[in-house]
């Protein structure tokens, strides 16, 4: 886009993008009748103008040349529904029923989660990590690691959790 098209409105913005896609897809438009779904129809705005300037006319004149219809866009979203109703059809003999087949499909356990804490120390070229893991009964698995690498205290911190996540995974 040009400096001075950066300075247009959404409206003409959008009458830029529809002139730009007939320049491309000149052969689709001439084969097709193109639904323009949008917010604003851009068309209206063009011929609802009281004095055309030469942008405006030039547009006029390419919006004429094809059939384009235009769709707002709520009448779209609400479309989708009617189209899955429609593609989905309930059979005759479907009846509505209040009992389930599986109860016990319904039911769900939900466990007390586990606790994991970690925690990483570096010192005079040395590094550890550590992490605990405490199970939804109260049990208590210890884990220590020696770090290889030299490390930062931040570092050493990082690789406890990685190792804890790892572990529970």
């Amino acid at each position: 886009m040009t400096s001075n098209e950066l300075n247009y409105s959404p409206i003409e913005t959008l009458c830029l993008a529809l002139v730009f896609s007939i320049q491309k897809l000149k052969h689709y438009f001439q084969a097709h009748v193109v639904l323009l779904v949008s917010r604003e129809n851009p068309i209206k705005f063009v011929m609802s103008k009281f004095v055309l300037s030469d942008r405006l006319a030039r547009w006029y004149l390419q919006f004429q040349q094809f059939e384009i219809v235009y769709i707002p866009e709520k009448a779209i979203k609400g479309q989708v529904l009617a189209d899955f109703l429609a593609d989905h059809p309930i059979l005759d003999d479907w009846e509505l029923t209040d009992e389930l087949p599986d109860e016990d499909a319904m039911v769900i356990e939900v466990q007390p989660p586990w606790k994991m804490y970690f925690d990483g120390a570096a010192h005079r070229g040395r590094a550890s990590a550590s992490v605990v893991f405490v199970s939804s009964q109260g049990e208590v698995l210890p884990y220590s690691f020696t770090l290889m690498q030299l490390c930062s205290n931040n570092v050493a911190e990082y690789q406890a959790l990685i190792f804890g996540l790892e572990m529970a995974v």
